[in-house]
């Protein structure tokens, strides 16, 4: 039952995924996104990390998505001329980017079919890789350590955390900086 489940959510959200990269309209690429993270907090379900999975609709679908639709309605997003013309020159790179990105979920999946020989990727494929989140070999956010996950966050991972924060941060000013300058304008 849990695999049908997984599977139906993991279609639907390939589908939303590729639904959002090709919109050319941002607002519906915006709410395509959203239901991507309502198919990853199932997920996070399916797996027993029941905290992530409401952090996952809190946070993301909820605040980090009405911050963005925010932006977009706000800033009234028109494009003069077609995009294939403006970015066009951009395909190369991410055809590129997809070979590649692809090449390396083969070799980790290769790593994880090999167990303790794989030599393949040490980095990606280390058994040790996200220790710092682990609690006696079972998922903190699973065991329900809600404290553990916290800890880890604030300690081992505090910078990325607070590059996070100032990366937020500056996308809220610039966005009130483009409001600002066209209302001045107007």
């Amino acid at each position: 039952m849990e695999f049908v489940v997984f599977a139906v959510f993991a279609a639907i959200s390939v589908t939303a995924a590729l639904f959002m990269v090709l919109q050319r309209n941002a607002m519906y690429s915006a709410l395509f996104l959203v239901l991507n993270f309502f198919c990853f907090a199932v997920f996070f379900i399916l797996l027993g990390a029941y905290f992530l999975a409401v952090v996952q609709v809190a946070v993301y679908a909820g605040a980090i998505m009405v911050l963005m639709l925010f932006v977009i309605m706000l800033l009234n997003v028109a494009y003069p001329e077609p995009l294939d013309k403006v970015l066009g020159f951009l395909r190369p790179f991410g055809v590129v980017t997809a070979v590649v990105f692809a090449v390396v979920l083969a070799g980790v999946g290769l790593a994880s079919k090999m167990g303790d020989n794989a030599s393949i990727l040490p980095t990606i494929a280390d058994p040790s890789f996200g220790a710092g989140i682990m609690l006696k070999g079972v998922g903190a956010a699973e065991a329900g350590h809600v404290q553990e996950v916290a800890a880890t966050l604030f300690s081992r991972y505090l910078f990325p955390f607070e590059v996070t924060s100032v990366l937020l941060l500056a996308a809220i000013l610039g966005a009130s900086v483009l409001v600002r300058k066209r209302a001045e304008h107007a």
